[in-house]
């Protein structure tokens, strides 16, 4: 049911199946860019404000009809003049974590190879941007671009435009920091060259 390799979210509970889908469209409908640079770290939280986030992203990338949905996380009714929230038939716990699965698939997409940066939004996550580029370099529609999910637009842009083998990769930050402290050691127990000529010509 689910294209999981688009990272889609399946789910069959009791006699019902719930389709998800982070498209950019969905994910869009969350806030805006700067709200979403901060969601991941948001909804990572074992808190109220995470699980409050998963439930939202649940309810943006479900395909099908909101009704369906409420009965499996959560819904309103009135008691006593007053809209009480109601908790649905799936645990917070799996709740919380089918929206850390779909946010991630949903911004960052893939896990990035080693040289392609770590998939971080660095201020804010914008996804007409990667619609704009959808539409100019793989000739889609911009409805087309809207319904992809961010690992089909990197699948896509690497199948167009794929990396070269020849090419080195440039280093992660962590590395270049690991080579930096090697070589610093090194240089600190060498000795200067010229203090070197200085000791030769001394026992010579």
């Amino acid at each position: 049911m689910a294209n999981v390799h688009a990272g889609e979210i399946g789910i069959t509970w009791g006699e019902r199946d719930y389709l998800f889908r982070p498209s950019l469209a969905a994910i869009g409908s969350l806030g805006d860019p700067a709200y979403l640079g901060k969601l991941l770290a948001r909804i990572q939280r074992v808190d109220m404000d995470g699980y409050v986030c998963a439930l939202a992203v649940l309810s943006a990338c479900h395909v099908c009809e909101p009704a369906d949905l409420d009965r499996l996380i959560r819904y309103h009714r009135e008691h006593k003049g007053r809209l009480r929230y109601v908790m649905g038939s799936m645990p917070p716990a799996e709740i919380h974590i089918l929206g850390v699965r779909l946010a991630v698939s949903g911004i960052v997409g893939e896990p990035k190879r080693r040289g392609k940066g770590d998939g971080r939004p660095a201020s804010g996550f914008d996804p007409a941007e990667f619609v704009g580029a959808a539409q100019a370099h793989l000739g889609v529609s911009a409805p087309e671009a809207w319904a992809m999910t961010m690992i089909e637009f990197q699948r896509a842009m690497d199948a167009k435009y794929p990396p070269k083998e020849d090419e080195p990769e440039p280093l992660t930050p962590q590395e270049a920091e690991t080579l930096y402290e090697r070589v610093t050691s090194i240089r600190s127990r060498l000795k200067p060259t010229g203090e070197v000529n200085r000791e030769k010509s001394i026992n010579q």
